[in-house]
């Protein structure tokens, strides 16, 4: 396991658990809402990992991306069926014992009162160490975290709420700066350029996106950064090549 001081900062990494996403029975957009309200706060979603139901590849794959990246996002897995085993797999893989949360153990019996049972009290039984969140994000319903991971449902209504809710608790960290030239190139006629052009600009996102449907354009280069006046500097530089090359069809920046 990487140490703490090999976490990436201001980084996210996604964890979405099921064997209904791996088989197509269900599509996954959570990983969508992830990076849209992440982004915007400046937290960099760097990984996106679709792994089954599968206790040893939740522990795993947890403990991997809480080594690397500064907040995991886990989806799925969380209820009280026979399927729901996240907490299972997470506590496998950081090796500690599941415990008996009396936070939620309570919350529970007050949220179902005499329809309570047995399989419902599965929920309560996490990681020995997880902090158990409820009125620290306002949220209707406990959200759990075990280190840098925090443990949600895969439901996409109940998920969102909790993203936004994770969202406000957390100190924005700036914003990213970009924009994208639409070329009426091929990317075989400027990827010796491209290729200088991010050595030159080390400290940004260059990407190089081609179409095949789009009547005005055959190509899209992307720039995306924290420093606004680098990726204005950069976004002027593709610019003057790209007009240069009679290529240009627009520019757009954000």
């Amino acid at each position: 396991m990487q140490s703490d001081s090999q976490v990436h900062s201001s980084t996210v990494g996604v964890m979405l658990i099921g064997d209904e996403i791996l088989s197509g029975s269900i599509k996954d957009r959570n990983s969508d809402y992830v990076i849209r309200r992440f982004t915007p706060i400046g937290y960099d979603v760097r990984e996106i990992r679709v792994i089954p139901d599968d206790r040893s590849r939740i522990g795993g794959t947890a403990r991997a991306l809480s080594a690397e990246y500064q907040i995991v996002i886990s989806s799925g897995g969380v209820g009280p069926t026979h399927d729901d085993i996240t907490f299972e797999g997470i506590a496998e893989g950081f090796n500690v014992p599941l415990v008996e949360s009396q936070r939620i153990l309570s919350f529970l019996h007050e949220r179902y009162g005499e329809r309570m049972h047995d399989d419902l009290e599965r929920m309560a039984r996490v990681p020995d160490g997880a902090d158990v969140l409820l009125e620290e994000i306002g949220s209707p319903w406990p959200v759990v975290r075990f280190r840098n991971v925090y443990v949600l449902p895969g439901l996409p209504r109940a998920f969102e709420d909790k993203i936004d809710r994770i969202c406000a608790s957390l100190t924005p960290n700036g914003t990213f700066h970009g924009g994208q030239v639409f070329l009426t190139a091929d990317e075989s006629d400027y990827v010796t350029w491209l290729n200088a052009f991010q050595l030159r600009h080390p400290e940004l996102s260059v990407g190089s996106y081609p179409y095949w449907d789009q009547p005005e354009y055959q190509t899209k280069i992307t720039i995306r950064g924290r420093d606004a006046a680098s990726v204005a500097h950069a976004l002027d530089e593709l610019t003057e090549f790209v007009q240069g090359k009679q290529w240009m069809v627009r520019v757009e920046r954000y």
